[in-house]
């Protein structure tokens, strides 16, 4: 009897592969194999591998999304103890669960085909956008509670945030250590934020 395949499950594993490997390290037949189906089967979902790793860049990036909410505007805590704790939690994953490999999707996709493929880039940058506006409607919290500075312009603020947090992420994975995150982590919320 065969099994039913599920288009969630081929995702998921295909996310885990192009993660690990890159987009175009990751091949479709590795992807089949992977999983254990015929290719003909991953062609009844996907009509290419490009819709195929826009589907997984999306499945990343909705989970990513969730993930900001929920961190950053869905705790009871202060704003800027939600910020602290959120960026500590990623850093503390990427020492211990991580051994300072992968970055985010996100990235790894920004640097292999944000220049080199439309479709790519704009849903990376609609989905950066969307992490964005997150963090900065959690600056607004903090600014209105008196957390941080009134002077600061958060959504400029919102934005270096976000870009020194994927430069980070690309340096962590070159020295193969947390000091990018660390030094991330310091600047932010000892010099900057305070």
């Amino acid at each position: 009897m065969k099994r039913k395949i599920h288009r969630e499950d081929i995702v998921k594993t295909g996310l885990d592969l192009m993660f690990l490997n890159g987009y175009h390290h990751t091949g479709v037949k590795e992807i089949t194999d992977s999983i254990d189906i015929p290719k003909g089967s991953f062609y009844n979902h996907f009509s290419s591998k490009e819709e195929f790793g826009l589907a997984v860049l999306q499945h990343y990036c909705d989970n990513g999304v969730q993930f900001h909410e929920k961190g950053l505007l869905q705790s009871k805590e202060s704003p800027l103890t939600r910020m602290k704790a959120f960026y500590k939690g990623m850093i503390k994953g990427y020492v211990k669960d991580l051994d300072f490999k992968l970055g985010c999707v996100m990235g790894n996709f920004s640097q292999e085909l944000g220049d080199t493929n439309e479709r790519f880039r704009q849903v990376l940058d609609d989905e950066f956008n969307k992490c964005e506006h997150i963090i900065v409607q959690c600056l607004n919290e903090a600014k209105q509670s008196k957390e941080i500075d009134n002077n600061i312009d958060t959504k400029s603020m919102g934005a270096f945030i976000l870009n020194s947090w994927h430069g980070a992420l690309v340096r962590m994975k070159s020295t193969a250590n947390g000091k990018p995150l660390d030094d991330f982590y310091n600047l932010i919320f000892t010099q900057i934020l305070v």
